[in-house]
């Protein structure tokens, strides 16, 4: 099966709408988990006690904290950033005589791009790198990083006692599964451990970064279409990495049984609620397996309505499962990105939500990449010159986005900027809560006289 396979237009035309909605329903995902990253269950329900958002004028207002300070209703975080990093490095190599290379990642690239995200942040957009995990940096910023990634990465991982399982490389994977949709499903849990190594190399991580884009590839080619399939991905995936020793043990000794424990990875691969994966623990809230767990949950809950025609439907059930999700808590971006990719997989771009989607910040300029994809691909426009002269000429896929990279003079202007931004909006809701308290006094005193 290949996507430049003479399909019939109705096929092509889901496979399209699929495509586009695994990226798009991802970044909405990200920005509106963004509404309770970090949060208790607890403080989501109070902060948002009609559990419904929407990023159309008026959006809906966040939560007033340090945190969100640093974004706009319709941003998403660095989880999207780090999956552009990985579709602009694919479509930077773009070669359309070369059929071996067109699901496949070069890793070093990748390695490159991140490095350079962490200080320069998306130069494409001129976006500052906000919410760099402490596993990236430590690995990333590593002098010699560049030289051997996961090597450095192993380094970081010993040295944080084997413990670091973070979902930092699971978040940016999914696009791995439309690229490596003509790709067989070994092929494709090979390009997603070789990218995810680079930064993230616990096993754990590894697993769970197979089983996103194999859930990816599979709906996206019609093979998973129930749970059963989707539990055979999972057991794929699992022996898969199990049976490669430097994957189970990157340090290269003796294998590490208890880090691939199977009861806790099927714990959580198998959850029936989202109150057993406990996503608001505030010690264990970035843990991969919470985060691989919840994506899969949702993505079950979405069959079982459908099969049960269990209403809502339509964009009614992006939109009702990734709230649920959201309300948890938790870090909940990163959730609600990973379990988004999956969901727009399922319904297609022409099923989210509207309200969400036509307020997403960059929406067209997403969709213009999205369009590079189908293209590359062999599943979208016309085949006209002028296309293809677009995605091989495309500014925005080179490291420094056709923009130049910042000079420490104009990173560290930005970085005032930002700090500036957040002071004031910090400045107007004191000087707000004062008027207010202000007038309430001076309300009671009338009331007396």
């Amino acid at each position: 099966m290949s996507f430049s396979t003479n399909q019939h237009p109705f096929i092509a035309q889901t496979l399209n709408s699929k495509i586009i909605g695994t990226i798009v329903g991802s970044a909405l995902g990200d920005a509106i988990g963004l509404y309770t990253e970090f949060l208790p269950k607890t403080a989501s329900l109070s902060a948002y006690p009609d559990k419904s958002f929407t990023l159309l004028p008026p959006a809906t207002a966040f939560r007033e904290d340090s945190h969100r300070d640093k974004f706009r209703p319709g941003d998403w975080t660095d989880d999207t950033d780090q999956s552009l990093l990985l579709i602009l490095s694919w479509l930077n190599s773009f070669d359309d005589g070369d059929e071996s290379k067109k699901g496949l990642l070069d890793e070093q690239d990748v390695a490159e791009r991140v490095r350079s995200w962490t200080t320069q942040g998306l130069r494409a957009l001129n976006k500052a790198p906000l919410g760099i995990g402490q596993t990236i940096g430590r690995v990333v910023l590593n002098p010699s990083y560049l030289e051997d990634p996961v090597k450095i990465a192993t380094d970081v991982w010993v040295k944080c006692n084997r413990n670091a399982a973070p979902n930092g490389s699971l978040m940016r994977t999914h696009p791995i599964g439309i690229m490596c949709y003509d790709k067989g499903e070994e092929e494709t849990f090979k390009v997603a451990a070789k990218v995810g190594r680079v930064t993230h190399v616990d096993p754990r991580c590894v697993v769970s970064c197979c089983v996103q884009v194999g859930l990816v590839r599979g709906i996206l080619r019609g093979e998973v279409v129930n749970e059963k399939d989707v539990d055979g991905v999972i057991e794929r995936a699992w022996e898969w990495v199990r049976a490669r020793k430097d994957y189970v043990d990157p340090e290269g000794g003796e294998v590490i049984e208890e880090l691939l424990n199977r009861e806790e990875f099927s714990r959580h691969c198998h959850a029936e609620s989202l109150d057993e994966l406990q996503l608001d623990d505030s010690m264990k809230m970035g843990y991969v397996y919470k985060c691989l767990g919840s994506a899969i949950l949702t993505l079950r809950k979405a069959m079982r309505r459908e099969a049960e025609s269990i209403l809502p439907t339509g964009s009614r059930l992006f939109e009702d499962l990734i709230v649920e999700l959201t309300m948890e808590g938790g870090d909940a971006d990163t959730n609600a990105c990973v379990a988004g990719a999956l969901l727009g997989a399922w319904v297609g771009y022409d099923r989210l939500p509207p309200h969400w989607e036509q307020g997403l910040h960059d929406r067209e300029w997403l969709l213009k990449k999205c369009a590079s994809m189908l293209y590359r691909c062999g599943m979208g426009g016309d085949g006209s010159e002028s296309l293809k002269d677009l995605v091989e000429n495309d500014k925005d896929t080179a490291i420094d986005g056709g923009r130049g990279l910042l000079s420490k003079k104009e990173l560290d202007d930005r970085e005032r900027d930002y700090v500036m931004m957040i002071l004031t909006k910090q400045k107007d809701r004191r000087e707000a809560a004062e008027k207010a308290e202000r007038a309430k006094k001076g309300g009671l005193k009338n009331w007396f006289k």
